[in-house]
This record gives structure tokens, sequence and C-alpha cells, in this order.
């Protein structure tokens, strides 16, 4: 038996009904027949004895998505073809809708403008976006709070030395001041060496307290070298744990990069964190890790870290960058696919090459900063 029109035409609301999905067709200017879907009507919250009318979408458009629609709309029907519009619509109940609008547009007889499209109601896939940006979000603070949890051992080693020297300077004022005469220059120059080891200690809290703080992507223009240099003292705490040499091989004159710089500077805390954990995992001693910026062949910035340790095992490769996967007994897995979702953010990858003759490396890149003209 051959479906009847109207069968016909309950599958097309049921399948609208299912999909979130209601078209509609409306003539600039408003002639009194345009159509709305009954599905449209439910979307927008709007009484079925109400007239189509495209003014009253207008009408209902959020405040902050009513200009950029209204200026699309105005370039649209001086011509044909499509337009495709996404914005939020606020109900009669105060409930925010998101729709997602295609449009086909042609002249219909006597030259007024025909717009035939659908609305698509993505209000649950907005949602479910944004549970997913902010469960990134807590992803990536649970790494670098898991990375920073790894090297937490040896911070107060490190503070205990800028202290202790802070300690010493300060008695050996307390014994040249007690003298008859005392010398006057030996005092100053202790008490300069006074401030500059309570500065270093000031600036690894200060380093640590910027990575761990919960904070907002923020952007800015850096020297990429200077990325480099205000986690140094970080950097060595690692290299000194693990028994290496870390060594510094930056490029002058390098383009100024837009970038989140703590963000960055997270991930090169992380790939010289995890080449340190080669070296203690084995034992070896003589280890080097080599920090390294460069002009890459697209004219980027290429920051690199290199190591002479084991390397990855065969078939590791594969898998070093997801999530969970680690090979270290109390590692997290984090620290790299952290390292990768913040490098993507800045529209770069983060890659791993075998180091001849042997080791790790991993790269990436960041474009230079816009210039201003």
């Amino acid at each position: 038996m051959s479906p009847t029109p109207a069968d016909a035409q309950d599958l097309l609301r049921e399948a609208q009904e299912i999909a979130q999905l209601g078209n509609t067709e409306f003539f600039v200017p408003d002639n009194g027949v345009n159509y709305w879907s009954p599905q449209v009507y439910r979307m927008l919250g709007i009484e079925p004895a109400e007239r189509p009318s495209h003014a009253r979408i207008f009408a209902g458009l959020h405040p902050e998505d009513r200009d950029r629609c209204l200026i699309a709309w105005s370039r649209a029907i001086r011509g044909t073809g499509r337009l495709e519009l996404s914005y939020r619509f606020v109900r009669a109940d105060g409930v925010i809708r998101h729709i997602e609008a295609r449009y086909r547009l042609s002249r219909a007889e006597g030259g007024s403008l025909r717009a035939v499209g659908t609305l698509h109601d993505v209000t649950e896939r907005k949602a479910a976006e944004d549970a997913a940006r902010r469960a990134q979000a807590r992803l990536s603070e649970v790494g670098r709070l898991a990375t920073l949890g790894e090297i937490a051992a040896g911070i107060s080693h490190e503070l205990n030395q800028p202290l202790a020297a802070i300690t010493n300077y300060a008695r050996a004022c307390e014994r040249l001041l007690a003298a008859p005469h005392p010398d006057m220059p030996e005092v100053s120059s202790a008490l300069r060496e006074i401030t500059a080891q309570a500065m270093r200690a000031g600036e690894i809290i200060h380093r640590l307290r910027g990575m761990v703080r919960h904070r907002e992507t923020h952007r800015t223009v850096l020297a990429p070298n200077d990325l480099v240099r205000d986690v140094m003292s970080l950097l060595e705490m690692d290299a000194r744990a693990s028994r290496s040499t870390l060594r510094y091989d930056l490029a002058p004159d390098l383009p100024r990069v837009l970038v989140d710089g703590v963000q960055i500077e997270q991930v090169i805390v992380n790939l010289v964190h995890n080449a340190a954990e080669a070296f203690i995992s084995t034992g070896e001693t003589g280890g080097e890790i080599v920090i390294r910026t460069a002009i890459g062949e697209s004219g980027q910035v290429e920051v690199s870290v290199a190591d002479n340790g084991p390397g990855l095992a065969a078939g590791v490769e594969a898998r070093v960058f997801e999530p969970f996967f680690t090979t270290k007994p109390e590692g997290t897995g984090l620290g790299l696919a952290i390292s990768r979702s913040i490098l993507e953010a800045h529209r770069s990858q983060l890659a791993y090459l075998p180091n001849a003759p042997h080791g790790a490396r991993f790269a990436f890149t960041l474009p230079p900063a816009p210039e201003l003209s």
C-alpha cells in the first residue's frame, strides 16, 4: 500500500522533530504568504496562531547577534545564491536556542526575493561542545599539576640553595660589622649576594605559581628565546636531578611570536622533564639535553628539545601523544597530550623524531607575530 500525502507529511514532521530541523519560506518584501513548518514554531517557542514573518525572527535575535545578521541579510537580498547564518534566538520564555540557518535565494515573479531555507536547532550540540571544552580545560589543569607534582621533590632542594646562601652571607655581614673597623666593601658585596640569591628564590616560586594558577588564555607578543630563559631555573632543576648537562642553542634575531607565554613555557618544561626522566629511569650518566631555537624553512620559529638518552622503544612512537599512555611507572601520561593540545590551540604541532645516533627529539613551530602597519 503506497503512503498517502498525509502519511508523507507525518513522516516529514517526525523526521524534522528528530533532527531538530524546520523549514521556512519567505519573501522580501513580505507578501503575506510566508511559511514555517511546525518544527520552526516549536524550536522558536512561537504560538502556531502567529503569522510567519521573518521580522518576527529578527525580533527574537540575541542582541549580540542582531547586527551581524542584519548586515549579512542586507548584503544577501541584493542578489541570489546561498546564505548561511548562525545565531542565538531568545524565546518568549527566556530560553536561548542556538540556530544554524541555511537559505537558497532566488527571484520570484515580480522581482521579489524568495528565500527557502532550513533552521537547525543545535543547542544540544553547542552544550556538548562547551562541556568538552570545559573538560579539556580541566584536563589541562590536571596535566599541569601532575607535571609539577613530579618535580616537586626537587623544589625544596632548589630553594634551600639560595636560602642557605642568604643565611651564610647574612652571618658574614654580622661578623664584618662587629669588627672594630668593618670592611664596608665586603659588607656591600655580601649584601649584593643576598639580593641576588633572594631574587633567585623568588623567581623559582614565581614561575611555579604562574604555571599552577588557573588562568584564562592570554596571548602577547614575546621574544622566543625569552620563553626559554624565563624557565631556566626549573629546567636546571631537572638537569641536576638527572645528572645530565643542559645546553642552550638559541638563535639570535628571531622574530617575535604571539603566544600564551605561560602555556608555551609549560610545554618546554614538560619536554625537558621527560628527557630528564628518561635518564633517571635508566641510571645513565653523561646525558645531555639540548634546547634549540631556530628559523624553520617556512619562516616560523622552531623550538626543539633533544637528548642523547635511550629514546622511544619500538611501537611506542604511534602512541606517545595519547592521553594517559605512559612508559614511566609513576607517570600520568598527560604531559605530552597536554603539550600537543596547547600547541594545536596555537596552530602548531608537536612532533617526535629519533635523535641520531640515539635519543629523542621533540619539536614544534610558532608563527611570527603579525606586524602592525
